[in-house]
């Protein structure tokens, strides 16, 4: 063989090896874009608004406490362009040059000693101009409560994410977390939950102006309990995020979480007018149960982008609603289901029955409402379902498991879910 030929076999070789490392390389980007998402959306989403994360404090468990320094704009909704660290991840402070730093805020003339010359005895001064960086001014709200924020120390906030299921959980969770730290909630004015419910949290106004430069705490895993966070030191005040999904945090006080979330009248009146509704259809379809009122079972179906989702969502199967179905007519004989779903069109072909009615065309806080006026639940995926089942108080059915296992979605929740769903609930495939 040739040295010529040699050379060639061996370029092939070690392209053929260059592909196949880029091919490996892609693929883990890939899947590791997937496991930081959730990280994104709990610095970027849940805290860009609220923080200015300085540096990322390891305890010596590796739990993540992340501090936070003040803003120094005058509105609210001026954020800093400095990239947001994850929770995770420890950050490095470059060394302070101090002797390059002077705390005067006026010109100051100092001199520098030139380079000694051969035979030279003296040195020339060389003037030098510096300035001092200005001393930051204090922080100046439109509310007079950031006095009292800053002085009493014994304040808890949240700044909620996502739609109506997440921000009753992390109401919910704070809630409670605030009452087993003996501090007082605080919530934005603007809160989109005070739309709905009558809360029993002190509203502010100007809300992000108030709580700014306050220690963010947050959980371990988002679908988890972590003890943590119900023995919070006293002296600061803290502000917790970001979706704390578990009812563990407010088992304590479930019924004044039940209470404070009761749909205000006119929305409650819309579901009650929508459940009549259901009734006098089903006693057409079925004249010889007229004068009996059914047993009502509020079923949610979600799907909608947790149907693609590369993070780790499953969707309930049609398996799964037919056994759970089943449960509730064999020991219900007379069973109206009651069906809300992001995706009807797929529903009404999965879930079908002269006993079921499908509930259109209302906004999400009516359709809720309309799945907590009933005796029983039938849920699928996704926290919507989830208060849902909670909020109604009867028997709730629910999928096993919402999360496809190894992935990071699965990362965040408890062995078993004991975690997040309760254990009077009953799992079904």
């Amino acid at each position: 063989m040739t040295r010529q030929g040699a050379y060639k076999i061996v370029s092939l070789r070690n392209f053929l090896i260059l592909i196949v490392f880029a091919v490996f390389t892609i693929l883990m980007a890939y899947q590791w874009h997937h496991e930081l998402q959730v990280y994104h959306i709990f610095v970027n989403s849940s805290m860009s608004n609220l923080y200015q994360p300085s540096a990322a404090i390891l305890n010596k468990t590796q739990n993540v406490i992340w501090t936070t320094s003040v803003f120094r704009a005058s509105s609210p909704r001026q954020a800093s362009t400095t990239p947001s660290t994850p929770p995770n991840r420890q950050t490095t402070t470059p060394p302070v040059r101090h002797n390059t730093i002077t705390t005067s805020s006026k010109h100051i003339l100092t001199t520098l000693a030139t380079p000694s010359t051969k035979g030279a005895t003296t040195t020339t001064p060389r003037p030098v101009l510096t300035t001092a960086p200005p001393k930051p001014t204090p922080l100046t709200c439109r509310n007079p409560f950031r006095n009292e924020y800053i002085q009493k120390k014994d304040f808890l906030c949240c700044r909620p994410i996502g739609r109506l299921g997440n921000i009753m959980f992390l109401y919910a969770s704070s809630y409670g977390i605030a009452a087993a730290n003996n501090r007082t909630l605080i919530v934005d004015k603007d809160l989109s939950l005070t739309k709905y419910f009558q809360l029993n949290a002190q509203t502010v106004d100007d809300f992000g102006c108030v709580v700014r430069g306050t220690m963010g705490m947050g959980s371990r895993q988002d679908c988890a309990f972590d003890e943590r966070l119900m023995n919070i030191t006293e002296g600061r005040n803290i502000c917790v995020g970001s979706y704390l999904q578990s009812y563990k945090y407010f088992e304590h006080v479930q019924g004044s979480i039940k209470k404070q979330f009761t749909f205000k009248k006119e929305i409650n009146d819309k579901a009650t007018g929508i459940i009549n509704g259901a009734i006098n259809t089903f006693h057409k379809r079925n004249a010889t149960v007229k004068d009996t009122r059914p047993v009502l079972v509020g079923v949610h179906v979600r799907r909608g982008d947790m149907v693609k989702h590369k993070f780790g969502y499953a969707v309930a199967t049609p398996e799964y609603l037919g056994n759970a179905s089943k449960y509730y007519r064999d020991k219900y004989p007379n069973t109206l289901f009651i069906v809300c779903s992001n995706d009807m069109a797929w529903t009404k072909k999965h879930f079908v029955g002269d006993d079921v009615f499908y509930v259109e065309g209302n906004t999400f806080d009516v359709d809720m409402a309309v799945l907590v006026n009933c005796d029983h639940s039938l849920t699928s995926v996704g926290s919507f379902g989830w208060w849902a089942g909670f909020l109604t108080g009867g028997e709730v059915v629910y999928y096993q498991w919402p999360a496809v296992e190894n992935t990071a979605l699965r990362r965040h929740f408890s062995a078993n879910y004991t975690d997040y769903f309760l254990p009077s609930w009953i799992g079904m495939k």
